[in-house]
């Protein structure tokens, strides 16, 4: 089942899908692609959140800003399912490059997103545990992982996507689209020794601040999603300089393939 039951107190509520898909992403380069691309376009606000709502391919959406980090991701996510109950959610977006065979503006469709920074920091490093919820504190598992229909269908998306031209870092090139591992944390750049942990540990080829969470709270509430991530600059300490020179390229293309996808969802 991609929906699922929810329990409050002595009432089932089970959650009801529009056909709406909530398009999200963290910052305003990340949407001029679906934005430009909307038919019959109008642009609202919701709670002080602007967006814009319209038909992409035929079908309903509504894409807005999430803002930077897990607390304005969890926010805007949960007020935008309770607003519109979309059928689904896609992220869209940038990620600073962990993976070192990731070239800038290729994307990443997530097959699973982590929080890096949930746990202990020790003087040896980071010790992960269970997250706990509001549910008496039941254990959750630090691990989000789209539904696989939804996967398929982002397979059959790559499969038909045309590579695209790509110039950045002195080089032009023809980039790709594959399934990877994305992490998050409210860290915006990280030690060499974070980044050994994040690819022994986690296999990751991403690195941000917003897809985990995202993913934590559409599976809290039985909504599906999928995660659409181009690597920007590589991940490093201080990466401000490169992030602002190389992040329009990958949000330029993470949309482009999410504009691709939606004819597939």
């Amino acid at each position: 089942m991609l929906f699922s039951a929810l329990s409050h107190a002595d009432t089932k509520l089970v959650y009801e899908p529009t056909e709406t898909i909530v398009i999200l992403g963290a910052v305003p380069q990340e949407i001029p692609v679906l934005t430009d691309a909307l038919k019959n376009p109008e642009k609202k606000s919701l709670w002080g959140i602007p967006y814009w709502q319209g038909t992409l391919h035929g079908k309903p959406v509504v894409v807005a800003i999430t803002g930077i980090g897990k607390t304005y991701t969890g926010m805007t996510t949960t007020l935008f399912l309770r607003e519109f109950r979309p059928r689904l959610v896609l992220m869209t977006g940038t990620g600073a490059r962990v993976n070192p065979e990731l070239r800038t503006g290729d994307v990443v469709v997530a097959t699973h997103t982590y929080e890096h920074d949930y746990g202990s920091l020790t003087s040896t490093g980071m010790t992960y545990r269970p997250m706990n919820s509001p549910d008496d504190g039941k254990e959750v598992e630090n691990e989000f992982t789209p539904d696989e229909d939804l996967l398929e269908l982002a397979k059959k998306a790559m499969e038909t996507y045309p590579a695209q031209t790509v110039s950045a870092n002195e080089d032009t090139y023809k980039n790709t689209v594959r399934l990877g591992v994305v992490t998050s944390s409210d860290l915006f750049g990280v030690t060499e020794r974070r980044l050994t942990l994040l690819r022994e540990k986690f296999k990751a080829d991403i690195m941000e601040m917003e897809s985990a969470p995202l993913g934590h709270v559409c599976e809290t509430f039985g909504v599906p999603y999928l995660i659409i991530r181009s690597g920007s600059n590589l991940a490093q300490e201080e990466p401000n300089n490169d992030y602002l020179r190389l992040g329009p390229i990958a949000a330029r293309e993470a949309a482009k393939f999410s504009l691709h996808l939606l004819e597939y969802l």
